[in-house]
């Protein structure tokens, strides 16, 4: 049997279905003729008659019957599967995968993504919290579609968009406070220091000042979260550096914030991609939102 053109298909379906070729004229914007002939053809390539022509109306012959049924059937389950394809595609549309540093994600983070939930309560944000360095593999393996953070030596793979430039600052208990309205990484040579861990690019701005300064600090304390190091500082353990921005996560502070005068090369904090497809409506709003939301720390 030769391969049966899915549009006569369509139109013997409507024909049997309103038993007329007027009604399926109507609803498929042809001409009664135009219905008739295409039945006609197709009863000539499957050999059988599928109609009883009368002048009211066509009525299916017992093999038209067969065909009938079996060909709504299986447009019904080509439908289904177009429709499961269709809601997977809307759910995947849906889904954002990001990343952002963990000064960011557990502060400033949450407000944004909360707002984001609200105008769009269907959407998805799988969020990884990790610094830059693993990010980039991220995005290099597209296991993330953005991420969020600052900016590191030799990101020629990856696009950076800088939207915010983030200073260092020293976080100082009471028990360190001689009220200074700055200071410098040499007054706190003899002072217990708090710093981030070596994995995190705030440390390579620190530990490239240093060396340029000749100034060893007392490191008491290093840790792999600003939230920790803050804690920390609140605690009276000693001086906390960290990026400005980390103090949203701060909440009542039992510490003075002191800018550092010392030259440190500014942290630029920003959107990271690769450069591939276009992104997805639902991730460029979430990104737009980012956008206006980080400004404002300016």
């Amino acid at each position: 049997m030769p391969n049966i053109n899915l549009k006569l298909l369509h139109t013997f379906l409507l024909a049997a279905e309103h038993e007329s070729f007027r009604k399926a004229a109507e609803e498929s914007n042809r001409s009664p003729s135009a219905v008739s002939m295409q039945v006609r053809d197709l009863e000539e390539q499957i050999g059988v008659l599928l109609f009883r022509r009368t002048p009211q109306k066509v009525l299916l012959t017992a093999e038209g019957r067969i065909l009938f049924e079996q060909a709504k059937r299986a447009l019904q389950e080509v439908q289904f599967g177009l429709d499961q394809l269709t809601e997977s595609a809307q759910s995947r549309s849906r889904h954002i995968r990001m990343a952002c540093v963990p000064t960011l994600a557990s502060g400033w983070l949450p407000n944004i993504l909360a707002t984001f939930k609200v105008r769009h309560p269907r959407s998805q944000v799988q969020l990884m919290e990790i610094s830059t360095a693993p990010m980039l593999e991220l995005l290099k393996r597209q296991d993330v579609e953005f991420g969020i953070g600052p900016e590191v030596p030799d990101m020629g793979d990856y696009e950076f968009e800088p939207i915010l430039e983030d200073p260092l600052v020293a976080c100082v208990p009471a028990v360190f406070d001689e009220g200074q309205s700055s200071t410098s990484f040499a007054d706190l040579v003899e002072r217990p220091v708090i710093l981030l861990s070596k994995t995190t690019a705030v440390r390579g701005l620190i530990d490239e000042t240093l060396e340029t300064l000749g100034v060893r600090l007392d490191v008491q304390f290093e840790v792999q979260a600003a939230t920790t190091a803050l804690a920390l500082a609140a605690s009276g353990l000693g001086i906390a550096i960290v990026p400005r921005v980390a103090l949203v996560q701060a909440g009542v502070q039992q510490f003075r914030v002191v800018p550092i005068s010392d030259y440190v090369k500014l942290r630029r904090i920003g959107l990271i991609t690769t450069r591939g497809p276009a992104r997805r409506p639902n991730t460029e709003q979430l990104i737009s939102l980012i956008r206006s939301s980080l400004a404002q720390l300016r």
